[in-house]
């Protein structure tokens, strides 16, 4: 707290919402309150999906297991199916992050699918419980299609920058459509296989490739093994 002097003259203590700070202080703590309360609803959702298939579970059931009101849920989600997105959403904004991350010598969809390989490493419980509950929802293609629609302009713009082209040039906005699907496809794999997540996502990005090319940079002499 600071302190302040009132229109009399009397030293008081200036309360933190009045301190020079608090706009940044209020906006932190807006968005963490916002990232709990998006956390909560994704975890009840998770759990009541592993229980019965997503279209038997309401967003009512939803909310109220999340301990939110609806208003709150459709605040942080448009649809239910939205939420089964999350994961792969925050998947994709890490690849195409580490994407931009690799080294010069890697050409696009090189660099794309070592982005992968460095990311994807350990199945931990909050994977397995996506992975039931993806396995037991009725809504699966649907979210399939989600997630390739959401995820795919954000790998486009990375191969685009990787490229020097524009993200609505023919080769990044194909490459990133398609390796938004070879992601899906993995998952689906994994889902309904188990094994290794990393080894399915990066055999269908290996299979991809080979029909896609390198991209418009130069050629990669090999890729990292896998881990």
């Amino acid at each position: 707290m600071t302190p302040a002097v009132d229109a009399g003259g009397n030293s008081r203590i200036r309360p933190v919402e009045e301190t020079a700070g608090n706009g940044r202080l209020s906006a932190t703590l807006a968005t963490r309150r916002r990232a709990m309360a998006a956390d909560l609803i994704e975890q009840a959702a998770l759990e009541l999906f592993t229980t019965r298939p997503m279209d038997e579970v309401t967003v009512e059931q939803i909310a109220a297991a999340a301990g939110v009101s609806v208003r709150s849920f459709y605040r942080y989600y448009p649809g239910k199916e939205m939420i089964l997105t999350a994961l792969p959403v925050r998947l994709a904004t890490a690849i195409a992050e580490e994407t931009g991350r690799r080294p010069p010598t890697e050409a696009p969809f090189a660099a794309l699918r070592n982005a992968v390989d460095a990311l994807t490493g350990e199945t931990n419980d909050y994977l397995r419980r996506w992975q039931r509950a993806m396995a037991h929802s009725y809504g699966n293609e649907r979210v399939q299609q989600l997630v390739v629609t959401v995820t795919s302009p954000m790998l486009t713009e990375a191969l685009a920058q990787r490229a020097g082209l524009a993200a609505d040039d023919l080769w990044p906005e194909l490459a990133g459509i398609s390796a938004a699907t070879a992601l899906v496809v993995g998952s689906r794999r994994w889902t309904a296989r188990r094994g290794s997540l990393r080894s399915h996502l990066l055999d269908a990005l290996d299979l991809l490739g080979g029909g896609l090319g390198p991209g418009p940079a130069p050629a990669v002499t090999g890729t990292p093994g896998r881990g």
